[in-house]
């Protein structure tokens, strides 16, 4: 294999031997991307001299029998939003051009006394609000699977770079499935951790202040084994000498977990969207895996769905959308993001009548949540504060009571989308948003590709069933990927379970395969 094909484990397992150096991994990477993003549009920084220099060092060190620390001499690129020091950070939105990082994030901090040599900054979506990874500063970025289709967002171009080869892996943030949507679009892994797990000094977001569901930085890569190495390679108590929310306890081991011991839930429904059939197909396939290897399988229906979007769209629109107009004032507003923030701004009168010709048209999800948006008294954000502490008590007692460990279900309800359809089709990433509103650890785990037999979904009375059937219309050979939720901080739970179906769905399905191996942009 190339180097570029090879995952971190593999090449620190390299490095170690000495049959490899940081400078032919650091060149070879940016080889492959002087190769393949002009198509993509995946980077949006290169440190390219940095890089080097830093990789020449870290060579020097090893060859001396130094060590920088478990990640040492492993390139990573970061996403537009994580601060470096002396670089802007845009959102991408022209009026942030020159507003400058003034010091590293927490986490890139730790990555770099890891070792770690970071060769990049990865594109994002507008203000880190949609599905795509599209804005006017830095273009769109495409999915490596198929340059007519997305790598899903906000931390997308991190996800399409990975899968390309152009990375092994990088660091993203997650506060609606911005990690695992990207993941399972582009066939690859990532985990979005429990809130403050890892810090999140230094990550820009757009609606700060919002804090009923709160964004969290967390780990990408091409293979769960990576995302587990990465995470913790910089383990909590790292991040507990920066940031004091930070609990200061060691991640488990995932090695160490007993599948044989575990009950794990399975869901492909979650009563809001109905996942495609290909989906359900790799999800029942993933619990059948499991049950395999010694776990407890359960098919489960997921409660309180609707009254969890209500409040999670609720809540993120609070201000009115203030914060998204004043970030966006003067300058070009990205497509995608049009009808979110029209509707967020739009008078209480003008939404209820929207909404009353939604509901005559027979679209009550769309009805709902023009009720459930828009800006809100305090009064009425505490409430909101308070509904979802209740119903977060709610699931817990539910799992508690079920004696559930783990859950397996989608990140998104159908496959990749095409450039340009997220703005409408939000909701369609609701299999994540639960577990953002729920704080519970989430990772996504690639599994298969759609296949010629999967059906194309038929009840398409409704606008979202018809946007969900002409995306799976257009999706054949895209990967699959499943969502993997644990209880709050036992993310070695969500590990061992990615880390298992990965090894179990390579060896029986002979996936999964990245664009690396499979395509030629």
């Amino acid at each position: 294999m190339e180097i570029h094909q090879l995952d971190a484990t593999d090449l620190l397992d390299k490095l170690n031997r000495r049959e490899l150096t940081s400078v032919q991994i650091v060149t070879a990477l940016y080889d492959r991307a002087d190769k393949v993003d002009g198509k993509l549009n995946s980077l949006t920084i290169r440190y390219s001299q940095r890089a080097l220099d830093d990789a020449r060092r870290a060579d020097e060190e090893r060859a001396q029998g130094k060590s920088l620390g478990p990640l040492h001499g492993l390139p990573i690129t970061i996403k537009e939003s994580v601060s470096t020091a002396g670089d802007e950070i845009s959102l991408g939105v022209e009026a942030r051009k020159g507003r400058y990082a003034e010091e590293d994030a927490v986490v890139v901090r730790l990555l770099k006394e890891a070792g770690a040599i970071p060769i990049a900054k990865t594109n994002i979506s507008q203000l880190m609000l949609f599905h795509e990874s599209d804005n006017p500063v830095f273009g769109a970025t495409k999915n490596p699977w198929s340059l007519a289709h997305v790598p899903g967002g906000s931390s997308g171009g991190e996800a399409a770079a990975i899968a390309a080869g152009i990375t092994p892996w990088g660091i993203g943030t997650d506060i609606g499935g911005s990690i695992r949507v990207p993941a399972a679009f582009t066939g690859t892994a990532g985990l979005k951790p429990t809130v403050d797990r890892w810090s999140n000094l230094g990550c820009v977001a757009a609606l700060s202040g919002q804090e009923v569901v709160r964004g969290q930085i967390g780990p990408m890569a091409r293979t769960a084994r990576d995302v587990s190495l990465l995470f913790r390679a910089i383990n909590s108590k790292a991040h507990a000498k920066y940031d004091p929310v930070v609990p200061p306890h060691d991640v488990g081991n995932p090695f160490e977990v007993d599948i044989r011991r575990l009950k794990i839930g399975y869901f492909s429904d979650d009563g809001f969207i109905r996942a495609s059939s290909a989906l359900t197909r790799v999800v029942e396939n993933s619990a059948a895996m499991m049950e395999e290897l010694g776990a407890k399988l359960v098919k489960i229906s997921p409660q309180h769905q609707s009254e969890i979007m209500d409040t999670y769209f609720g809540a993120l629109s609070s201000d009115g959308g203030v914060s998204v107009r004043n970030h966006l004032a003067g300058g070009t507003v990205s497509d995608q993001l049009k009808p979110l923030s029209r509707i967020a701004g739009m008078p209480s009168s003008g939404r209820k009548v929207l909404s009353k010709v939604a509901r005559f048209s027979r679209q009550p999800r769309v009805a709902r949540l023009l009720e459930v948006v828009g800006e809100k008294a305090v009064f009425d954000y505490w409430q909101l504060t308070a509904r979802r502490a209740e119903i977060k008590a709610r699931v817990h007692r539910e799992w508690r009571e079920h004696g559930i460990d783990a859950v397996i279900c989608p990140a998104y309800a159908t496959p990749a989308i095409r450039h340009g359809q997220s703005d409408d089709f939000s909701m369609a990433g609701s299999y994540s948003m639960r577990y953002n509103f729920l704080n519970f650890p989430g990772g996504v785990v690639p599994i298969s590709r759609v296949e010629k037999t999967d059906a194309i979904r038929a009840d398409i009375l409704q606008r979202l069933e018809k946007k969900a059937a002409n995306v799976e219309e257009h999706s054949l050979g895209l990967p699959l990927g499943v969502q993997v939720v644990g209880r709050p901080f036992e993310e070695d739970v969500v590990l061992a379970i990615m880390i298992a179906l990965e090894a179990k769905a390579k060896k029986e399905i002979g996936f999964p395969k990245t664009p690396v191996e499979s395509i030629e942009l």
